[in-house]
């Protein structure tokens, strides 16, 4: 299995997982923590936040991403890198997927209903359908 396949393996498994602020367990979590959590899981990243607000409405969440990560631009987007979005001032985290009809897709615990970690595709008509935008796109720096 390729170090992109293992990542998306691996935040695949918590599909269904309740969406709880700051959660970071196997039944429960946030957005953020779906990243942290696989990362931490895969060695990746060894650290975590805690101390954000229920709404990411600033750029912070871009600030650790640059600073933690391996900034690339959206058509270099592959399964197991991650990708920020902002929903009007509120910013939001998810992985990569490889959706199995073609494309991309986002694997992301979501505030909104279902509140849950869910799969979408990752396209444009996805994108204005929720009303988000990609603000940023990454890639875990090697293992640790």
């Amino acid at each position: 299995m390729t170090q992109r396949e293992e990542i998306v393996s691996s935040a695949r498994k918590y599909i269904g997982a309740r969406w709880s602020h700051q959660a970071r367990g196997d039944d429960k979590m946030d957005c953020a923590g779906l990243v942290i959590k696989v990362a931490n899981e895969l060695g990746y990243i060894d650290w975590d936040i805690t101390d954000y607000e229920r709404q990411a409405t600033d750029e912070r969440m871009l600030r650790l991403c640059r600073e933690h990560l391996i900034e690339i631009r959206r058509d270099q987007l592959q399964p197991g890198d991650l990708v920020v979005l902002a929903y009007g001032s509120n910013r939001h985290i998810g992985i990569i997927g490889d959706y199995p009809y073609g494309g991309l897709s986002l694997i992301h615990a979501q505030a909104m209903h279902p509140r849950m970690v869910g799969e979408n595709r990752l396209d444009d008509d996805w994108l204005k359908m929720v009303g988000a935008r990609i603000v940023g796109c990454f890639q875990f720096p090697e293992k640790l």
